[in-house]
């Protein structure tokens, strides 16, 4: 394999999970006007991989002009979670995710590095049967940019060694800064297309032919 060491983002990448993500945050913020509500889902869409502590504060101090403590922003985190993860554990894998991993896992370093939190991913991980797989799985409150500074000192893995494997542009920015080789899925968050050095996959079925030879 030319690369010893693939970091997955999780919900789009190995999850079927964007849609009850956003749904989440319909939810969430029910009770609220529909027309700022809405603007929360634009951001969220267009901002994917940013964690919900963020667009939390965001809908309150950008969209309503009001101050949030930072308490409240853990207490609705906290209820956003009661209202997408089970739904999140039932979820399909993303195709070709299960195959492999469980094919992989034991040639190649595997660890997950999301926007969501980290408490509920690895609770979700473990309940799905996956956690196994992976060296570290990492979240929110941190950044990914932080997370990456942390798995790698921890692991003394390479960067030069590494792919990052996810499906937006805040991802893709993230492997930039930390001088990680990207790969794109095409979730439907991005049109990768535009993207003209970006290599893209619809799923994880072609992941073991691609990172024998990625990037030419």
């Amino acid at each position: 394999m030319k690369y010893k060491h693939l970091i997955f983002d999780f919900d789009g990448v190995l999850v079927e999970s964007n849609e009850i993500r956003f749904d989440g945050f319909k939810l969430l913020f029910s009770g609220y006007p529909m027309h700022q509500v809405n603007k929360l889902m634009q951001f969220a869409m267009a901002n994917g991989g940013l964690s919900r502590y963020t667009k939390i504060r965001y809908f309150f101090e950008e969209i309503r002009n009001e101050p949030i403590s930072e308490e409240k922003i853990k207490t609705m985190s906290h209820e956003y979670s009661n209202l997408v993860k089970q739904r999140i554990i039932e979820s399909k894998p993303v195709e070709g995710s299960i195959e492999f991993l469980s094919q992989y896992h034991n040639v190649l370093d595997f660890a997950i590095i999301s926007g969501s939190d980290q408490e509920e991913l690895v609770e979700i991980c473990r309940v799905r049967g996956i956690h196994h797989y992976f060296t570290e799985i990492l979240g929110a409150p941190l950044s990914k940019e932080e997370n990456f500074d942390k798995l790698f000192l921890k692991t003394k893995w390479k960067k030069y060694d590494t792919l990052f494997v996810c499906d937006t542009t805040n991802d893709l920015y993230a492997a930039m800064s930390c001088g990680v080789v990207f790969i794109g899925i095409n979730s439907g968050l991005v049109n990768w297309g535009l993207f003209s050095e970006i290599h893209a996959l619809n799923n994880l079925s072609q992941m073991a032919a691609v990172i024998k030879k990625y990037p030419e």
